[in-house]
């Protein structure tokens, strides 16, 4: 049977949004989709794939690659190895991808961020999307594939009619290895996906001596202050106010990203913006590529002239 499936991202009885890029390359791919989730309370669109497996098991069981991959050995009996095994670029995935790709002697290519159907190409970026990486699969072998969060989700068109529900027999978890816990995120008392105007700081300001002054310019455009994972691994700004795949997702109307070269994980988590404004002293800086505008110059002048603007 020719198909592809997708192995769901779930979290605390959550369906993640994610889910859609990964149905929507599947659908660039026309194959039958076959979408694979555990039992749970989760808000899945029932027009989301022309299948959808349910496991009687656990969220945390399903989420353990030792147990997925005895899971998707009793779908591939019934079905025969789909042609593509498609995953998340998340945690999870990052995990679980990897590992059924060794245990099934399958070839795998993580990060897709774009496909080319006529050629049959898959794509990632290196470097800060500054290279591209192309990737084409041999004839007739079954490919595992990662999917970048953000790449393919408006691909990802509802079907006419509502999905064909099966279900599969739980596995018990697997001894040597079993989930303790969900760790809470730092709490704030300022929620950035909630901002309308979000000021963003990445390493190009230099140290954590000048976050006084950038919070300082953010106070005076009624501005909410955040960073990408550079400035918060230097602990220069709380985890909260972080942007990107492993931070938080925001869409305010308007994003100034100063000193921010725009590594996909952090254009991920805010590409979908109403306006992006981009200062970066580097002219090949990726994030040039997403905004609506763009200023070369020393962030440090900008912010000082924007200060005396605002000041009249």
């Amino acid at each position: 049977m020719s198909y592809a499936l997708i192995v769901a991202e779930v979290r605390r009885g959550v369906f993640e949004e994610r889910n859609l890029d990964s149905v929507g390359l599947a659908a660039l791919l026309g194959k039958e989709t076959v979408l694979f989730v555990p039992e749970g309370p989760y808000q899945i669109p029932e027009k989301i794939a022309d299948t959808i497996v349910r496991a009687k098991t656990a969220e945390e069981t399903f989420l353990n690659p030792l147990n997925l991959t005895k899971m998707l050995e009793q779908i591939f009996a019934g079905r025969g190895k789909p042609d593509y095994l498609i995953f998340t670029q998340s945690s999870s995935g990052m995990e679980c991808a990897p590992y059924s790709a060794g245990f099934f002697g399958l070839p795998v290519i993580t990060d897709v961020s774009a496909y080319d159907k006529d050629k049959g190409i898959f794509y990632k970026s290196y470097y800060s999307d500054k290279v591209f990486g192309e990737f084409k699969p041999a004839g007739g072998a079954a490919v595992v594939l990662t999917v970048r969060s953000g790449s393919f989700k408006e691909c990802a068109a509802e079907r006419s009619v509502a999905a064909k529900i099966e279900e599969l027999s739980g596995i018990a978890e697997t001894e040597g290895r079993v989930f303790i816990e969900y760790v809470e995120e730092e709490k704030s008392d300022i929620d950035i996906t909630k901002a309308d105007f979000l000021l963003s700081v990445g390493r190009g300001i230099g140290n954590k001596d000048e976050i006084p002054a950038y919070e300082d310019l953010a106070n005076k455009l009624k501005a909410v202050l955040s960073g990408s994972r550079p400035v918060i691994d230097k602990m220069w700004l709380p985890k909260p106010r972080q942007v990107g795949t492993s931070g938080k997702t925001v869409k305010p109307k308007v994003y100034l990203a100063m000193g921010i070269s725009g590594a996909f994980q952090h254009i991920a988590g805010m590409k979908d913006s109403d306006c992006i404004i981009a200062v970066n002293k580097d002219t090949e800086a990726p994030i040039f590529q997403y905004a609506h505008f763009g200023i070369i110059a020393d962030i440090h002048k900008v912010r000082d002239k924007l200060k005396e603007i605002v000041n009249g």
